[in-house]
């Protein structure tokens, strides 16, 4: 185990306006979000970018889904009744 003045020498990887990630010499990440630092090993973070993607992909599928339905529901007028779907 590295001692732990090595961990203070960080590569910065990545950065935005609310977010950067850092590589630390003994090679896991650094991930900063706001006042929260997490260090991560490589492989946690893998898994946690494929979980982020999959709970994006997931959230844009329902947010498109309540859009056409309600789209739908606007495009009956006055007593009309929708017979089902198309």
């Amino acid at each position: 185990m590295k001692p732990k003045t090595e961990h203070a020498s960080n590569v910065r990887l990545a950065h935005c306006e609310y977010a950067a990630v850092d590589m630390c010499d003994c090679g896991a990440l650094q991930v900063h979000l706001g006042d929260l630092s997490l260090r991560l090993p490589p492989e946690l973070a893998q898994a946690l970018t494929r979980t982020l993607s999959a709970a994006l992909a997931r959230r844009q599928a329902l947010l498109t889904e309540r859009a056409n339905e309600s789209l739908v529901g606007a495009s009956w007028a006055g007593t009309d009744t929708p017979r089902g779907k198309a």
